[in-house]
């Protein structure tokens, strides 16, 4: 604002720093305002005031996160049970694992996951059902359909199905997501079984090699041995020879009999090795 004084000079009334003084105290009003409005937005979304779905969606919600959640507890405590087990088999300090009780077990822990993979895949084919029909998503806004029942008279556009049915196909199928990592890990857990399945067996296989290995040599030995009791048998009869009156006869059939039966054992068993019938490394 100027005046003019009476020798044609202009004076200023107001300075230019009161007028800058003046802006930055407009600055500083709207920054606080804009701050005041984050801190309003954060307050918002910790008090969760922006979930603004309808009831009916809200319940939706709530039974299908029971749903999950049931579902998932019961899979997690499966897996930390086969987890369990499966460990006790394998890395036990025990020398040999019972066959019949670690086939009955793995076959009872195939059956439980059987089972659970049943019920969670049954549960994610009823939500892809759900999710193939626009009609059942749209017609799941209950408040839509009382406040706008115009927009759901038959026929009713593609558009408008695409509109009504967005928030529940969203649900639905953050949902089937979890439904289906719960699948994933079941078929995991039957992969795990059945290599275990397939360790235990050949565990199985490798002693029942053993014992026809051990039950070879005992045939083998006694056939060694009956041998040199049919030689006995022979020198046992009452016939008359000349060994009867040798001092030495005894002793010397004795050794000769003893040797012959361990090397006719000896060469039973390189025969045996040679065409392969026995393992070389057992």
């Amino acid at each position: 604002i100027s005046s003019q004084s009476a020798d044609g000079t202009s004076n200023y009334d107001t300075p230019i720093e009161e007028a800058s003084s003046y802006g930055e105290e407009d600055d500083e009003h709207s920054s606080a305002s804009v701050l005041s409005e984050e801190f309003d937005e954060f307050d918002e979304l910790n008090d969760q005031k922006w979930i603004d779905l309808p009831f009916e969606l809200q319940c939706v919600d709530a039974v299908l996160q029971a749903v999950v959640a049931l579902l998932s507890t019961d899979v997690n405590d499966l897996r930390d049970n086969t987890y369990e087990i499966v460990n006790n088999m394998l890395y036990s300090q025990r020398s040999s694992i019972e066959g019949d009780s670690a086939q009955d077990t793995l076959r009872r822990l195939k059956n439980a996951v059987g089972e659970m993979v049943a019920r969670v895949q049954g549960f994610v084919r009823a939500m892809n059902l759900v999710l193939d029909e626009d009609e059942d998503l749209a017609l799941m806004n209950l408040s839509r359909l009382i406040t706008h029942p115009d927009r759901f008279i038959q026929p009713v556009s593609s558009g408008v199905l695409h509109e009504e049915s967005d928030e529940p196909e969203l649900i639905l199928e953050a949902y089937l997501q979890q439904g289906l990592s719960s699948v994933n890990a079941l078929e995991l857990l039957k992969g795990v079984i059945s290599h275990t399945d397939e360790l235990v067996n050949q565990k199985l296989d490798s002693i029942r090699n053993r014992l026809l290995y051990v039950n070879t040599l005992v045939s083998l030995l006694s056939l060694c041995v009956a041998s040199a009791s049919l030689v006995g048998s022979f020198m046992g009869m009452n016939l008359t020879n000349h060994l009867e009156t040798d001092e030495n006869a005894f002793r010397q059939f004795v050794i000769y009999t003893l040797v012959g039966c361990f090397g006719m054992l000896l060469v039973l068993i390189i025969f045996f090795l040679q065409i392969g019938a026995l393992p070389k490394n057992i």
